[in-house]
């Protein structure tokens, strides 16, 4: 109970804060409306932008607990501190196109990541810095150059979590929508060769809007989430990965069909630990082999709009991945979800999922654990989550996960969650 008081507390403020009079329009003086719980800070806030300095501050609390099934029934308290600072190089006296971006992440407290199976992922914002690791560290810091409204350069430490939001913001790297990092994409078969963090650069293709339309990517293959990321860079070699996404109308809804591929010259063992901390196969040892690669299709559509409000909506979100099997350890997997925004009445802010995702494990990688006893089957998954805003700083999350893990001697693990955050 201990655990779970301090969302309590939060809960009950958020709807004291609410109830509070009546509510207006967005107003930076009213802790009601405004967009951040402190507000603009006496004007420093606008004028910090207004000179290219856009910084935030975003904690983000959860207590999820396995109920039954999985590895161990076990419920966890634990959270994260994101502060994302944006510069504008014009802005700050430099010159146009410049910007640079910072994430650093404070992880506390405890989670179910090992308690759910090693590759059920119940929580995607607890793996950053690393799943075990308690403390700050640099995640994302990145230079950008637009060299034109359509191009850009980009280079630095790239938090990958944040390139993916980047290309589809809706959904909202594990705190805004699903948790489950095999719900915002297919990433298990990227897993062997793509890690948390990188260092590594490339070229952008930008939309009139600003959205990502393509890119191509060279980053090294070590892990740098907790690292500066320049020791021994590019010493295991290096990864490249392009991207291309067709944006499209249907009915005058948005869509968008998205096409990835990317390969890496690294040695693996397809049974080796990963660079952030994941273990595959404990104590196992199997062939080096290299050229690991990976592709992937996308497709997102709008399918449903209110005729006055094209806010209140609901979308499909779909994507399926395929790898080379040796040495990666997820051969394909796929997942679909439709979420909808502003569906119950007096809730326009509010946001609601449900999907299922599906992990096939390679026949390589099944038959090497299989040859000392353990024996691997391939996982699939639903989850649901409501998103409730009590204030447009404070939203809580109350969700639900049904995980069949990689081990067949686990049961299905029922996984209930609790997810409180407060934008500062």
């Amino acid at each position: 109970m201990k655990k779970i008081c301090p969302l309590i507390i939060l809960l009950i403020l958020a709807i004291a804060v609410q109830c509070y009079g009546e509510t207006g329009t967005d107003n930076p003086d009213d802790i009601r409306t405004r967009k951040k719980l402190t507000g603009d800070w006496g004007g420093l806030r606008t004028d910090l932008a207004e000179h290219g300095v856009n910084l935030d501050l975003r904690l983000t609390q959860y207590f999820q607990g396995v109920t039954s099934g999985g590895v161990n029934t076990n419920g966890a308290y634990g959270g994260k501190f994101d502060y994302l600072l944006n510069l504008d190089g014009q802005k700050l006296g430099l010159w146009e196109g410049l910007f640079a971006i910072m994430h650093a992440e404070t992880q506390f407290g405890n989670s179910i990541l090992g308690d759910a199976g090693a590759f059920a992922f119940p929580n995607t914002s607890m793996l950053y810095p690393l799943p075990d690791y308690r403390g700050t560290a640099i995640t994302g810091l990145l230079l950008e150059q637009a060299l034109s409204k359509n191009f850009v350069l980009a280079g630095g430490k790239i938090n990958v979590l944040d390139l993916w939001t980047m290309l589809y913001p809706h959904t909202g790297g594990g705190i805004e929508g699903f948790m489950n990092i095999n719900m915002i994409a297919s990433a298990l078969p990227w897993l062997r060769w793509v890690n948390l963090s990188v260092m590594g650069g490339g070229a952008m293709v930008l939309t009139d809007d600003g959205q990502i339309r393509g890119g191509v990517f060279a980053f090294d293959t070590q892990n740098s989430t907790t690292t500066s990321g320049f020791n021994d860079l590019f010493d295991d070699g290096t990864a490249v990965l392009g991207l291309w996404r067709f944006f499209f109308d249907v009915d005058g809804k948005p869509g968008s069909l998205l096409f990835a591929g990317g390969t890496s010259s690294r040695d693996y063992d397809s049974l080796e630990r990963s660079d952030w901390g994941f273990v595959p196969g404990v104590g196992l040892t199997g062939k080096k082999k290299d050229d690991a690669w990976s592709a992937a299709v996308y497709y997102d559509q709008v399918f449903w709009q209110a005729p006055d409000n094209d806010k209140k909506n609901l979308r499909l979100y779909t994507g399926w991945s395929i790898s080379d099997g040796n040495p990666s350890f997820g051969r394909w997997g796929g997942f679909a979800s439709i979420e909808g925004w502003g569906l119950v009445p007096n809730r326009e802010k509010d946001r609601i999922g449900v999907g299922g995702f599906y992990n096939q494990l390679s026949s390589n990688f099944k038959d090497l654990t299989s040859s000392v006893g353990v024996e691997l089957r391939n996982l699939w998954g639903v989850e649901f989550y409501y998103n409730a805003e009590f204030t447009p700083w404070f939203h809580l999350t109350p969700n639900i996960q049904l995980v069949s893990n990689q081990n067949e001697s686990d049961s299905t693990a029922i996984i209930l969650g609790l997810r409180a955050v407060i934008d500062f």
